[in-house]
């Protein structure tokens, strides 16, 4: 079961990325000019880096208690579904949030 927690624990980076990268995509997809495409690819994944630095990571400075840093976990992966659903990415979208519920559940069944 160990092996099962410490993948799983991988997971989770690994999905705190791709939400990343998912509202950079958005960012770069968007129909505007060079200066805010780029502006909005940066943008995007840094301001989502400096919330969940500040209220969701496990060493944050104004870390947020159950349940609303699972309520804020939730809202910002459905920003970065939405993001890849309005970049034309529906079934990438579809399973980040996916994959995040299921990982997130696994989480709070192993107390994590």
């Amino acid at each position: 079961m160990a092996i099962l927690q410490a993948v799983n624990m991988g997971l989770r980076f690994v999905l705190e990325l791709c939400l990343l990268a998912a509202l950079g995509y958005w960012g770069f997809q968007l129909d505007l000019g060079w200066p805010l495409r780029i502006a909005a690819t940066i943008g995007a994944p840094l301001l989502t880096a400096v919330i969940w630095g500040l209220l969701i990571a496990p060493k944050a400075s104004h870390r947020l208690t159950d349940p609303w840093r699972f309520v804020m976990e939730i809202v910002l992966f459905a920003v970065g579904a939405g993001a890849l659903y309005l970049a034309g990415r529906p079934s990438a979208g579809a399973a980040l949030f996916v994959i995040f519920l299921i990982n997130r559940l696994l989480m709070i069944l192993w107390s994590r």
